[in-house]
């Protein structure tokens, strides 16, 4: 099988909001999907089927930045608490009528030493076809629709794969990237495809894979849903 890597980068730019000494900084966060082939679809193909992705929706609750335990922070300042971002961010992030860095929001972020990001998927409330849902992701296999989605939320918590490595804010510019490797999400489909077992079952001429009761492929729509929590990671690196 052919493998094309797609990322979808949620890119957070902290900047600095003046040439002045200051306690704050702004950050900035924009969403970015990435693909090694520069388009906005991915095709995996085998010798039994095409899988195409098209689609990929994700519905961001909360956003919360945590401050390392050993930062100065806390033993200064009895108040202080996490960077909180109110949401939700309704992300379409391979809408090719968008911009490859979708704007998110901005918040105003103290100086200080930052350990861990905290946010999850929670079910949009927005008419459309992410209502009701956490992620959706659309495509077809061998030209035949298909959608894989839930309505489960999903909680992260993620620090860099180096335990050492925090970021700081310190008047200065730090760049943050949440990735989502959606290459591994497009391998497991094409297996379960390659084995015949993603079927219209409903006959509704859409195969869905979800983790309700969906044609009956609710263990399919929780492995993909495992895999999504596995395959993001947090870096700072593009």
């Amino acid at each position: 099988m052919k493998k094309i890597s797609i990322f979808v980068l949620i890119a957070i730019a902290m900047s600095s909001c003046s040439d002045n000494a200051s306690t704050s900084d702004n950050v900035s966060i924009k969403a970015t999907a990435v693909s090694s082939t520069g388009k906005t679809s991915s095709t995996s193909r085998t010798a039994a089927s095409t899988v195409v992705i098209t689609d990929f929706k994700v519905n961001i609750g909360n956003i919360k930045l945590e401050t390392d335990m050993e930062d100065d922070m806390h033993s200064t300042d009895s108040s202080y608490e996490d960077v909180k971002l109110v949401g939700p961010f309704l992300l379409d992030l391979l809408d090719p009528n968008k911009p490859l860095s979708q704007f998110i929001t901005t918040v105003d972020v103290p100086n200080a030493k930052y350990e861990e990001i905290k946010f999850n998927f929670t079910k949009s409330l927005v008419a459309g076809d992410l209502l009701g849902k956490t992620f959706l992701i659309k495509g077809t296999i061998n030209d035949k629709p298909f959608v894989v989605w839930s309505s489960e939320n999903i909680e992260l918590e993620m620090d860099f794969v180096d335990p050492s490595k925090d970021f700081a804010i310190n008047d200065n510019s730090v760049a943050l990237n949440i990735k989502i490797q959606l290459d591994v999400l497009m391998a497991k489909i094409n297996s379960l495809a390659n084995q015949g077992l993603l079927l219209d079952t409903d006959g509704d001429g859409i195969i869905e894979i979800t983790t309700g009761s969906d044609d009956g492929h609710s263990s399919f729509g929780h492995q993909i849903k495992e895999l999504l929590e596995d395959e993001t990671h947090l870096d700072d690196k593009d």
